[in-house]
């Protein structure tokens, strides 16, 4: 039986404000210097750049490696401690940059920040899917988180290009100290928050043992209540491998992923040095991109919350090959004409983000066992650093090809991505499929 769905405000409680007060400040932080990275390095050392950009690139490499490791230490610490854990190693990481002393302590500090990425992207949404509470749905929760970030990101941003407008390592330094303070100061906010996580949501008996769940076949994925839970949590990973609905989820979502690539890696190429438009331009793009979540993110949810997850995933996935529709249309255009079909397909852009990201983070949280949430987000996280790792070679290498190509295949990989969420809806239980207010099954 239903109950009557109620809605309840984010920052109900003063845990609440402190924890989203976290999360924007620590994430304008790292907006604003995590994007100069390699030009910090470049100009405070002697490093050669092909030296740096080696070490850089092991560093995804290195990502892809960590993520089991998140995901284990999420179930056993928990969520907020492993919250912490990345604070506090982005601190050291970013400190070991302060004054870099030859290639091994590049190599160190790299190591830190990148375990700190797997840990905090592992730990947040589980953390997120722990505090949704009575009347709350885990959507609303991650698109209002979204529009945190975003904002945060935006911000951060702007810092950033104030700093390149200056141009000297001081003023970059000056900014990564700012994010190791920031960093540090965030893990012991984090660490004395006071936050209990909810009960569980939607997992009675009769969901549990009706077919079509997570992790069929292998009898560990399909429960968090009682001897489920113990199961679960005993098989560990054997469990997540053996759930094919999730890890068939978790493939369309990697080809998903490289919709995100756009704003920071193919767009600014392709509309500067393909299109050889104003350098401005891919700037101006990337300030809509994080203002408009900020605006209507949590109003694009609302809207989308009749639909199936999968559903609204697909929506997401058809607005990312429509704004991909309007940059093609740019190629050989006059001006006018190209920067009119640059804004419409960053709103379309946007508009796709806010559509499937919440749906799709949800859907990872609600198809996963609670005592396994760790290693499942670990696994559906992982589709990200397998789109980050190779999606700059596969864009610079189509447009080294055609600049139309481009568009072509990222849309046939986001639409095979959309449709992959599709195909996977008839394996999941409904009460996955759908956003439910916590508590609504009880």
């Amino acid at each position: 039986m239903k109950a009557v769905t109620t809605r309840t405000s984010l920052v109900s409680t003063p845990q609440r404000k402190i924890m989203l007060a976290v999360l924007l400040v620590d994430t304008i932080a790292a907006g604003a210097f995590y994007p100069l990275t390699f030009l910090y390095v470049r100009l405070s050392t002697d490093l050669p750049v092909t030296r740096i950009g080696l070490i850089l690139t092991c560093g995804g490499v290195i990502a892809l490696l960590l993520n089991p490791l998140a995901g284990s230490i999420a179930d056993r610490w928990g969520a907020q401690r492993t919250i912490v854990a990345a604070n506090a190693c982005c601190g050291v990481g970013y400190l070991g940059l302060v004054d870099i002393h030859g290639w091994p302590q590049l190599v160190v500090a790299v190591a830190f920040i990148t375990l700190s990425q797997r840990l905090y992207w592992v730990g947040w949404p589980v953390f997120v899917a722990e505090q949704a509470a009575e009347g709350e749905t885990l959507d609303r929760w991650f698109a209002v988180v979204n529009a945190f970030k975003s904002g945060a990101l935006g911000l951060g941003a702007a810092l950033a290009a104030v700093a390149l407008s200056v141009g000297d390592v001081g003023t970059l330094r000056a900014i990564l100290l700012a994010a190791v303070v920031a960093s540090f100061l965030s893990a012991v906010v984090f660490a004395r928050l006071r936050m209990t996580p909810s009960p569980p949501s939607g997992k009675d008996g009769a969901d549990e043992g009706s077919g079509g769940g997570t992790g069929q076949g292998s009898g560990a994925g399909q429960g968090s209540g009682g001897a489920a839970e113990a199961s679960a949590a005993g098989t560990g990973w054997l469990a997540v491998l053996r759930d094919r609905p999730y890890t068939a989820m978790t493939a369309a979502h990697t080809a998903l992923t490289f919709a995100w690539l756009l704003p920071s890696v193919a767009l600014p190429v392709y509309l500067v040095d393909t299109l050889s438009l104003p350098p401005w331009v891919p700037s101006v793009a990337f300030a809509m991109n994080t203002v408009l979540p900020v605006l209507f993110q949590t109003t694009v949810s609302r809207m989308l919350m009749p639909l199936r997850r999968t559903r609204a995933v697909l929506v997401g996935a058809g607005f990312f090959v429509l704004a991909f529709a309007l940059f093609a249309g740019a190629h050989d255009a006059p001006l006018t004409f190209a920067l009119l079909c640059t804004a419409a397909g960053m709103v379309l852009f946007s508009l796709g983000e806010m559509a499937a990201g919440p749906a799709a983070q949800a859907l990872s949280m609600d198809a996963a066992p609670v005592p396994l949430r760790g290693r499942y987000s670990s696994v559906f996280q992982m589709s990200w650093t397998v789109s980050n790792v190779a999606g700059p070679a596969v864009v610079g290498a189509l447009l080294g090809w055609n600049g139309l190509v481009l568009w072509l295949v990222l849309g046939l990989l986001i639409g095979a991505g959309g449709l992959g969420f599709v195909a996977c809806e008839k394996r999941f239980p409904a009460r996955v499929l759908r956003p439910e207010p916590n508590g609504s099954n009880r």
